[in-house]
């Protein structure tokens, strides 16, 4: 019988990898990289949103109670029926997460009115209130009160790529 022909190498010799492939390897993990890291963070996000999003709705309810038993809106979270700590912290804005701001009767530019027209919630990655309502959101959820000019509705605008790519998000899974 005839045996295959095989090299006989010295010990150590087939023991490593060569430049070529470790390089391969590494740019097969960073182009992994880059795809999966926006989509992480895009979940992240979203998860963090979720917490807020449903302060944002418990607001809501506890301001329609309000409305019917006084007549009107209150922006004094302390006078609203609810229980937001731990998550938020403040009274007329809301600091949740570190990331977002909720403004509890936004568009009425006073504590107690008949025109409040929806609760918003900014995200503003980390940026102080000042800064954020100055025009520096990458997207504003609005969740319109039962006596505005949209009832009930819901919206998201986004102002960043960040914030328009979260607000399709959202709304292709409402």
């Amino acid at each position: 019988m005839s045996k295959i022909y095989q090299k006989s190498y010295p010990a150590g010799k087939n023991a490593g990898f060569t430049l070529i492939e470790l390089l391969v390897v590494v740019l097969i993990i960073g182009i992994l990289a880059a795809v999966a890291l926006p989509q992480y963070q895009m979940a992240v996000l979203k998860s963090r949103f979720a917490t807020v999003r449903t302060v944002a709705e418990n607001l809501k309810k506890a301001e329609e109670i309000y409305y019917m038993a006084n007549g009107y809106y209150e922006a004094d979270t302390n006078k609203l029926d609810i229980d937001y700590k731990g998550v938020c912290s403040g009274n007329d804005v809301l600091k949740c997460e570190n990331y977002f701001y909720v403004d509890v009767l936004s568009g009425s530019g006073i504590s107690t009115t008949l025109g409040a027209n929806y609760i918003a919630v900014y995200y503003c990655g980390g940026l102080e209130w000042e800064t954020c309502r100055n025009s520096k959101w990458d997207f504003v959820y609005q969740v319109w009160l039962d006596n505005s000019s949209y009832p009930g509705g819901r919206t998201c605008s986004g102002r960043s790529d960040l914030g328009v790519q979260f607000c399709k998000m959202i709304n292709a899974a409402s």
